[in-house]
């Protein structure tokens, strides 16, 4: 039985994904590395920004300092603002499902975003009071496809929310990419999966893929759980 849903917020909410690509390439230029849309599609965009830039400087062998690893955060983020430019690029659908679905069942979020930035957004597009917990990158240490951010926020939802605990099995993740969908299933939960960042034969480990939250029902969310208790 479905009783809550969790949500990524980057490629599902908020249509920004070729943001941060373009933040974090022009980010680690100065540091010879080369980053391509396709390799950062392939590897690195489930990631928090802090991973993501270790991962960077690991594979292709480059040491940082704290210093420099905290400037060239500071300037992905920096970067990235400017390329949003107070716009909120929702992908279409996600706020009429959002309020659907908080009708009948406790929101969480789970996403590498930072949590300023998560808020900021939110409250712009009027979305802040339909999620009853947000888990953002400076609440846990593993990214996915590391279950430990699903698993936080179903914790969270159960201290806040329910009487009843709802175990992972009775949770619908809502997730844009691989590593996402690897992180919902790891973590014992139903996973769809919408194809905003990456084709749906790429995403077939999920229960189910659509094309965008506009495509998709609350009603037939139930459907994914049929023959459990």
């Amino acid at each position: 039985m479905l009783r809550a849903i969790i949500l990524d917020f980057n490629g599902v909410i908020l249509d920004d994904e070729p943001l941060h690509f373009r933040a974090m390439r022009d980010a680690v230029a100065d540091f010879g590395i080369l980053l391509t849309r396709e390799v950062y599609w392939d590897k690195y965009l489930p990631m928090d920004d802090a991973q993501c830039l270790d991962t960077l400087c690991s594979d292709y062998g480059i040491e940082l300092s704290d210093a420099e690893r905290e400037s060239t955060l500071a300037r992905k983020v920096k970067l990235y603002y400017e390329l949003l430019e107070d716009r909120v690029p929702l992908f279409p659908g996600a706020a009429r499902f959002i309020k659907a679905a908080a009708e009948q069942y406790p929101l969480a979020l789970a996403s590498g975003a930072r949590r300023e930035e998560i808020e900021a957004i939110l409250d712009s597009a009027g979305l802040r009071r339909y999620f009853a917990v947000i888990v953002a990158a400076e609440d846990f240490t593993l990214g996915k496809p590391h279950p430990e951010s699903f698993l936080l926020a179903l914790n969270r939802l159960n201290e806040k929310i329910s009487r009843v605990p709802i175990r992972p099995e009775e949770c619908l993740v809502i997730e844009d990419s691989l590593g996402g969908v690897q992180g919902a299933r790891a973590a014992g939960m139903v996973c769809m999966a919408v194809s905003n960042s990456y084709p749906a034969n790429k995403l077939q480990s999920a229960n189910r893929v659509v094309a965008s939250l506009e495509s998709a029902e609350v009603s037939g969310l139930q459907d994914l759980f049929e023959g459990s208790p």
